[in-house]
């Protein structure tokens, strides 16, 4: 027997619950329809307010940041001193004493003192003001500059691994440099570089780095001539 419906035959009439059901789905229907057009209408609303706030921000950093790092001193050719020395290798040893490893740095200080004294006053005055920490990690890998020393600018600490005293002293005088270069950074530098980190997943670690890279190697040039 043939189940194929009949031209003509239509459809069996809804009762009234089934009708005042469908009528309500269409109310619905065209409610969300109504709030959705004007959702997408809002939108190129929303993205120009966007687009002025960045716009803005980004302004304001720019400003922030065109006030400059403040005065960063000049350095001075070594006279006298080895700079290929390495005087502080045994502090380079797990569980060493924080005194044994100041001391350790005298050395590389007494560079400093010919080449950048203030620099070299700097961190004598974070040892003193307790900013100076000695982490007895042993981090050394690919980013050498991370696992020797680093300022936190957070906390206006700098810390230095142990694998720093395996250099020599005219290189652990050069890289005391570098992280004192991060210490006179304008704050919006570090806002920038945070906020980078933000638009792509390894950020621009270069807008710190840069000045601080320069800085080294000047100080490189002026401990080892070269």
């Amino acid at each position: 027997m043939s189940t194929v419906p009949i031209a003509g035959a239509g459809f069996p009439p809804l009762n009234g619950i089934e009708a005042a059901r469908g009528r309500r789905i269409l109310r619905l229907s065209d409610q969300v329809l109504h709030r959705l057009g004007a959702d997408l209408r809002s939108v190129p609303r929303y993205l120009i307010r966007y687009t002025i706030l960045v716009l803005a921000l980004c302004g304001l950093l720019n400003l922030w940041e065109s006030q400059g790092d403040g005065r960063i001193p000049g350095l001075c050719p070594l006279r006298t001193l080895d700079p290929h020395r390495v005087s502080s290798l045994p502090c380079a040893a797990g569980g060493t004493s924080d005194d044994r490893r100041w001391q350790g740095l005298s050395a590389a200080l007494a560079i400093l003192d010919q080449v950048n004294p203030e620099v070299a006053s700097w961190v004598r005055q974070r040892r003193q003001s307790a900013a100076l920490v000695f982490s007895d990690e042993y981090c050394r890998g690919p980013d050498k500059q991370g696992s020797l020393a680093k300022y936190d600018h957070f906390r206006r600490t700098l810390i230095v691994q142990r694998a720093l005293f395996e250099e020599n002293d005219g290189e652990i005088a050069a890289i005391l440099c570098h992280e004192y270069r991060h210490s006179r950074q304008n704050s919006a530098k570090l806002v920038k570089c945070a906020l980078s980190f933000v638009v792509t997943a390894d950020g621009d670690r270069s807008i710190l780095e840069n000045d601080a890279l320069l800085y080294e190697h000047e100080a490189r040039l002026a401990i080892f001539g070269r």
